[in-house]
């Protein structure tokens, strides 16, 4: 007589959901998950991470989550791993000076230090750690500004606070506190309103979404991005470029929400923002701090299509599209993650493996702390078959997946 097998997360998940009278459409709209990512976990094409299960949960009847893991899974409660710098960042965040005096720095000053940080993320290999170095001051120098200036120096000051919290924000995302997090978004979008500029306004709202699909409420995220883009789209026709710019990253931010909502209409937005690339862009332009380009409507769709679960749609769509062209390391490196989601979702293990592997290469920050790669390293250290695991269980080591 053998040993019964254990039942994994995923079956664990799919016995539940039985139970409750639920079908996978219905959970995952309940959830805030698309019905191909419960139907992947479901049958162990993707790993139940814990955030999905935090979000399963309550409408499967959970109040223990060793229900949905099993008992022999161990998990820790700080499961995003911590950069060095965290630690000033948060200080700088949380430093409330009362009393500021002395001469502040610039407008001028101030928006060339925004864009080179910004132009620092996209350029580095190691874009956090360059980023934690140099955003303790410059939060401390925006906040100063924006409290010392008067008229209209204050106001540019503030639309520049407000981009000092966006980068802070992109910073912490994979690697900080949740409640820090929360923190950049808020200030930055208080900042950009007192600053009375719509530009500024519709950016921080951009950023606020990503937070809110996050934790799972893309409705609103959607409805922000929808309010966002009506304060944008009348100036398109008359301003310069970056009211352009900034309209096609509300309607790919939009796209990518509702993708990974599991709703088809993703693709009208991200056509949206495709024709306003096409048409009111000049060739070759390269936004300075999102990097709105030709290349980067591409990527979204390559996004797009693995979140709503079509790997073909994504490879059709990647394969057209040259890494080289998109004119961010940060963003080519998450390229190479969503290429292996893709891959993953196929159950070719050598492809996921090789293309985590091109992705540590071209960023091996963006994969160290990006929680789809780990989840994925992780597992192909447990499950890839003999002749790569070796391989594979080096990776997860190096970028600090082993412990998953």
């Amino acid at each position: 007589m053998t040993a019964e097998q254990p039942t994994t997360p995923g079956q664990r998940v799919e016995r539940l959901r039985r139970a409750a009278g639920l079908s996978r459409e219905r959970l995952a709209g309940l959830s805030s998950l698309s019905p191909t990512t419960v139907k992947f976990i479901e049958n162990g094409r993707r790993g139940l991470t814990l955030r999905a299960a935090q979000q399963l949960a309550p409408h499967l009847g959970v109040r223990d989550l060793g229900e949905l893991f099993g008992p022999t899974v161990a998990l820790s409660l700080d499961v995003r791993p911590s950069h060095p710098a965290v630690d000033d960042v948060r200080r700088a965040l949380t430093a409330w000076h009362i009393k500021i005096d002395g001469d502040p720095e610039s407008p001028a000053y101030l928006g060339g230090a925004i864009d080179a940080a910004w132009q620092t993320w996209h350029t580095s290999r190691h874009q956090r750690t360059e980023a934690g170095l140099v955003l303790p001051g410059l939060l401390d120098s925006t906040q100063r500004a924006a409290r010392l200036h008067e008229g209209d120096d204050r106001r540019t000051s503030l639309a520049l606070l407000a981009q000092a919290y966006h980068l802070a924000q992109a910073y912490l995302a994979w690697h900080g506190d949740r409640e820090m997090v929360w923190l950049t978004v808020d200030r930055g979008l208080s900042a950009a309103l007192d600053s009375d500029d719509p530009l500024a306004i519709a950016q921080s709202i951009w950023y606020a979404a990503h937070l809110l699909r996050s934790v799972g409420r893309a409705d609103e995220a959607v409805e922000r991005l929808r309010e966002a883009r009506g304060l944008v789209e009348p100036r398109v026709a008359d301003g310069g470029p970056e009211w352009a710019e900034m309209l096609a990253d509300l309607h790919l931010c939009s796209a990518l929400t509702r993708a990974r909502s599991g709703d088809q209409g993703a693709w009208s937005d991200w056509d949206a923002a495709r024709r306003v690339v096409e048409r009111a862009l000049p060739e070759g332009y390269v936004g300075r701090r999102t990097r709105v380009s030709r290349p980067l409507v591409d990527v979204y769709a390559v996004m797009c299509a693995v979140d709503l679960g079509d790997p073909d749609e994504a490879q059709r769509r990647a394969h057209a599209l040259d890494p080289a062209s998109i004119p961010s390391t940060e963003r080519r490196g998450r390229h190479f993650v969503e290429l292996a989601r893709s891959a993953d979702l196929e159950g070719a293990r050598e492809a996921t493996l090789h293309l985590l592997a091109r992705a540590e290469a071209t960023s091996p920050e963006t994969v160290r702390y990006s929680p789809p790669a780990r989840d994925i390293a992780a597992r192909l250290a447990r499950e890839a078959p003999a002749a790569i695991r070796a391989e594979a269980v080096e990776l997860s080591r190096r970028i600090g997946a082993s412990e998953l």
